[in-house]
């Protein structure tokens, strides 16, 4: 049987494999599209190990919130080209993966999840699999879970930017049922949510900057050349000085909100507006963000 282009293409937007696997898949399978999909995911299951060594920082981030915005979870699966991150076969899975951590409170914890079951196999298994198909390593980089507390009040609230590159949880609390239903806290949750994506915030507040980073900071800063030779007492307030505007950088409620072309606004004057509304407190209780392959070596094209 005679394999033409457009067979070969349908194979190749199906599983991402190259040109000639799809070509020589086909004509085992005698042109049947499903048994040349069965082919290249037995020939590839033989190579996963190999590729398991290769580079894998392009993929997709992918969020999940539940029904009653109580839960939300986040997750990051990597491959090694845009191409097969965009196929159907890869986008299924990571869906489907993100659903399982959002279902699970331990699935956060990637060595866990991968001992899942999916689609009657463990997530692992599945993974496997797809590595053959797609002819690519994929990797499930990692995972995180907001929820809730029983017997508080809030939600979750996610944001996806530029289709998957990156993903944002933000959990927000109040002190009602009607304020954590309300319109205004789901609207605070989203903007908080895109705040994290473009602020690149650390920590929720300063209390939670770690003793040992804001003594790194305060070396930096005593080292700088406009201090030497000053008294220490005048250097430590030119630190603490410069320490607020550390805190405006990556601490969310410290930071300038970004819908305010002037910058006066500050996150925590966004919350007390929203406190102002609901007429109870709201507190930002934690937030996750992950951007697609961050701090991983990009493959050279070379």
């Amino acid at each position: 049987m005679e394999i033409s282009a457009a067979m070969v293409r349908d194979l190749r937007d199906k599983t991402g494999a190259g040109i000639m696997e799809c070509k020589a898949a086909l004509a085992e399978a005698g042109g049947d599209i499903p048994k040349a999909i069965e082919v290249l995911r037995k020939r590839g299951l033989k190579t996963a190990e190999k590729k398991a060594g290769r580079a894998a920082a392009d993929g997709l981030v992918a969020t999940w919130v539940s029904p009653d915005r109580d839960a939300g979870a986040l997750l990051e699966v990597n491959c090694e080209t845009d191409f097969v991150a965009r196929t159907e076969q890869f986008v299924g899975l990571t869906r489907s993966l993100v659903t399982l951590v959002g279902a699970d409170t331990d699935a956060a914890d990637v060595s866990l999840l991968l001992t899942r079951p999916l689609n009657g196999k463990r997530v692992a298994d599945v993974v496997k699999e797809t590595i053959g198909s797609l002819g690519e390593n994929i990797v499930v980089r990692r995972a995180a879970r907001l929820a809730v507390p029983q017997g508080t009040k809030g939600l979750v609230a996610s944001y996806l930017h530029a289709g998957g590159k990156i993903g944002v949880l933000v959990e927000v609390h109040c002190n009602s049922a009607n304020a954590a239903k309300s319109g205004t806290l789901a609207h605070l949750a989203k903007e908080l949510a895109l705040q994290v994506c473009s602020a690149e915030p650390a920590y929720v507040t300063r209390d939670q900057v770690p003793p040992e980073v804001l003594e790194k900071e305060r070396e930096i800063l005593r080292a700088q050349a406009d201090m030497q030779g000053k008294p220490a007492n005048i250097q430590d307030k030119i630190i603490q000085g410069r320490l607020e505007k550390v805190f405006a950088e990556r601490c969310l409620v410290d930071q300038a909100f970004i819908r305010d072309p002037e910058g006066k606004q500050r996150i925590r004057d966004v919350l007390k507006a929203a406190e102002k509304t609901l007429a109870e407190p709201v507190t930002v209780a934690a937030f996750a963000r992950f951007r697609l392959g961050e701090g991983i070596e990009r493959r050279s094209e070379a």
